[in-house]
């Protein structure tokens, strides 16, 4: 595979691209054993060109075949992979390590200075993120339980309240608690994706933020030690309300989500997932994630 060409992707490519995620996914979820549903293609392809419009994708292609992909965010000075995948048949000849150390590259030109990832259980893309220095964090669980759990949750307590979010309060919320204000994202989901999005207040000081739709809740973000009893229950109690199932995304250092969602009867349904980070960054356990395309 001498004659591969490394470059950035074209905005007409993005379908291919996401055959090539898609391949790439099942395949490993066949080879592992696992029973992850793929997701689905529309959704993907949303994020996939807001991906593509506001941070880095590169492609390798070898006799006119893309071959393999890799795309980051930079927002600030953090670096997130949002997507890292190569066909099969070409994972062990190295055409995807040097792929990664472009974005990388590309990303340290754009001014990032912490690099990580949410990391699937391919053995080969872990060894290619130990190798650029992105080093073990912690798990991250995904937890799923039905809503009527919810129906026995309490009120809103005492002192806390919820409004529509506003994007200066959303961006506000995650300077302090994801190290970037990440505008571009959060204009994303108001405005495209059309995620619900509340901010809420304790005592009339702006605590927290979160996001739902259908059976997915996140992210969320609280600032006060102590805010993730309140901020979940408001949360999922809403929630609750659209949906008969909900599902939460929990990096493994933020033990008052993981307490909360035993508490209300969600079951761990997913324990692959992985953060591996060139250094510590934001206040993760105060964070719930959106989804490994965009953390």
């Amino acid at each position: 595979m001498s004659n591969i060409i490394y470059r950035a992707a074209r905005e007409e490519e993005i379908p291919a691209t996401l055959d090539l995620f898609l391949e790439a996914v099942n395949h490993l979820t066949r080879r592992h054993n696992l029973e992850t549903l793929l997701p689905p293609r529309p959704a993907v392809e949303v994020a996939y060109r807001h991906i593509f419009k506001t941070g880095i994708f590169r492609v390798a292609e070898t006799d006119g075949r893309i071959v393999s992909i890799c795309h980051a965010v930079v927002r600030d000075a953090l670096w997130f992979l949002s997507g890292f995948w190569t066909r099969p048949e070409s994972a062990a000849g190295g055409v995807g390590g040097r792929l990664l150390r472009e974005v990388w590259r590309e990303g340290e030109e754009a001014g990032a200075q912490k690099f990580f990832v949410w990391s699937s259980i391919d053995q080969t893309a872990i060894a290619s993120y130990l190798k650029v220095g992105m080093l073990p964090g912690y798990q991250v669980f995904t937890f799923v339980g039905q809503t009527a759990a919810f129906d026995t949750l309490p009120g809103a307590p005492t002192g806390y309240t919820v409004e529509p979010l506003s994007l200066e309060a959303a961006c506000g919320i995650d300077r302090e608690v994801r190290e970037t204000r990440r505008e571009e994202d959060h204009r994303f989901w108001l405005s495209e994706v059309k995620l619900e999005g509340r901010q809420v207040r304790h005592g009339g000081r702006l605590v927290g933020y979160y996001y739902f739709k259908g059976e997915t809740f996140g992210p969320a973000a609280w600032m006060e030690a102590g805010g993730a009893e309140a901020l979940l229950t408001l949360g999922c109690r809403e929630a609750a309300e659209q949906s008969e199932t909900v599902s939460l995304r929990v990096p493994g250092i933020n033990h008052d989500a993981i307490r909360f969602a035993f508490k209300h009867g969600l079951r761990l349904s997913g324990t692959t997932a992985h953060l591996f980070t060139s250094a510590p960054f934001g206040r993760m356990e105060h964070y719930l994630p959106s989804g490994p395309s965009l953390f």
